[in-house]
């Protein structure tokens, strides 16, 4: 394996940690009858979801603009 693919599995990673984080975040918020739970919903778990894919889509840049590898 290359760095750039370690680079690209590591920023998988982290994107998917990021969004099951937010998930996690909003489905206890559903459980939680107040109203700072609306507060941590909207702004701290649609954060971490929103941070999660910004993070997929700059390593899908990151890829790309490495060239990619040729196989064969």
């Amino acid at each position: 394996m290359t760095s750039r693919n370690l680079e690209f599995k590591w920023l998988l990673r982290i994107s998917s940690a990021l969004i099951i984080l937010g998930l996690l975040v909003e489905i206890a918020t559903l459980l939680w009858f107040h109203p700072l739970s609306f507060v941590l919903f909207a702004f701290v778990g649609a954060s971490l979801i929103g941070l999660g894919i910004v993070v997929y889509l700059a390593s899908l840049v990151f890829v790309a603009s490495s060239g990619g590898e040729k196989h064969g």
